[in-house]
């Protein structure tokens, strides 16, 4: 009967969480700034996780082939994954599309992607192939969602940018209710098992844990199971944008102590422990309440089919790139080898950014104007052609058979063609 009520509050709070989403007034133009930064964010997110699924261990399979979505693997990818940084800042246009470069130390992904495979000799060049210095990047594209819950804007404004923050609908677009509904299950039920590890973990003494106290006796087992299973949650599931649901299990400290003084008095077996040692629990912990948080992931089953979708026709301008390279030998003057490779680096990138701007300034657009033409008289596209040229990837940075470093970059033509039907 319990699993009954707790699944109907699960419901009831993913219903409300769709019908608190009233018509919020018209946002500032920070706040749509806000939004659209994490929409971005998270298809940042998503890109890098699935370019990490796509990359093989082995000759005919893939990292995606070994993590089932929704399993730990799956979940611990994803969690790992946040801790990436953003190279450079936002990029945000006149049309409110907004672009954000994530990036995360290349080494670090392939040991984590290692673990989670626990496989130490996996074979993953297809990742140290698109790694560029270092780095492996992606870049997410989104704009301000329509129906966000006023609550949510405003935990999003006030939330740091290298914090992710719940932005629902964002990353549950394309997940059926059911599939929140089983997230947060799956949820719920790994955020019981990891109170139940922290607890049995937590010292009463620096000699004893809870465990220690409690015992293996069968009757001191299941009245902490029944403690355990009698916590609360800590508010509603939490849907974030990067697919995963959160939901966390809140356990007074004082609680679990009545509950340890029960066990103690009734189930023998487990060590000695004074009472004034229970009752200084809280103390040791340094805090009134634990909390412990559970991740889940809709299964792959109630994912909704992507809606077919004709690709937009674009001009040929538009469907290519621009490229631009430059060579730059280090400074014979610098002892340090490691700064004398890097200031041939960024002498070489800013020397091919140039070259960049020139070709970029050249383009012909659509209405028979070239770039250069329209954003002499046209300052908002002049500053989006400028947050444009903004994005260009590094595509090469190698040094050469002469001693020089090498770089260059690119820059693919479509958001130009884009932002430049802006009032067409």
């Amino acid at each position: 009967m319990g699993r009954l009520v707790r699944a109907a509050v699960v419901c009831g709070w993913l219903c409300l969480a769709v019908g608190a989403r009233a018509a919020a007034p018209e946002e500032s133009a920070s706040v749509r700034q806000a939004l659209s930064f994490r929409s971005a964010q998270a298809d940042a997110l998503r890109r890098l996780a699935e370019r990490i699924e796509s990359a093989h261990f082995a000759p005919e399979a893939t990292v995606g082939d070994r993590l089932e979505r929704g399993s730990d693997g799956w979940i611990s990818l994803r969690l790992f994954l946040r801790s990436a940084r953003p190279a450079g800042e936002p990029r945000y246009y006149s049309d409110g599309v907004t672009e954000v470069d994530l990036e995360m130390p290349l080494e670090a992904v392939v040991e984590e992607v290692k673990k989670l495979l626990h496989d130490t000799a996996a074979d993953l060049a297809d990742l140290r192939a698109e790694s560029v210095e270092g780095y492996l990047r992606a870049t997410g594209v989104g704009r301000a969602p329509e129906d966000v819950a006023p609550a949510a804007v405003a935990r999003v404004v006030a939330t740091p940018t290298d914090v992710l923050p719940e932005v629902y609908p964002v990353g549950w677009e394309n997940i059926q209710p059911a599939g929140r509904i089983q997230a947060a299950r799956h949820a719920r039920i790994r955020a019981y098992q990891a109170m139940g590890e922290r607890i049995r973990e937590a010292r009463v003494t620096p000699a004893l844990t809870v465990a220690a106290v409690v015992g293996t006796a069968p009757a001191a087992q299941a009245r902490l199971d029944v403690f355990l299973r009698s916590l609360p949650l800590a508010g509603p599931p939490r849907m974030m944008p990067d697919g995963l649901c959160e939901v966390t299990v809140r356990a007074p400290v004082r609680d679990l102590i009545a509950a340890l003084k029960e066990i103690r008095g009734v189930a023998a077996g487990g060590a000695e422990v004074r009472e004034e040692e229970l009752d200084g629990l809280s103390v040791r912990l340094k805090t009134d309440y634990l909390e412990a948080t559970g991740c889940g992931a809709a299964g792959a089953m109630f994912r909704k089919p992507s809606a077919p979708s004709e690709a937009p026709l674009l001009p040929d301008w538009a469907a290519g790139y621009l490229e631009a390279g430059a060579m730059s030998r280090p400074p014979e003057q610098i002892d340090d080898r490691e700064q004398a490779r890097v200031l041939a680096l960024r002498s070489a990138k800013a020397t091919a950014l140039a070259l960049l701007a020139k070709r970029l300034d050249a383009v012909g657009l659509d209405e028979g104007r070239t770039v250069r033409e329209r954003a002499a008289k046209d300052p908002v596209f002049q500053q989006d052609v400028k947050t444009f040229l903004e994005s260009a990837e590094t595509v090469v940075s190698r040094e050469t058979e002469d001693g020089q470093w090498e770089v260059v970059v690119r820059l693919p033509l479509v958001r130009l063609y884009e932002f430049s039907r802006q009032g067409m």
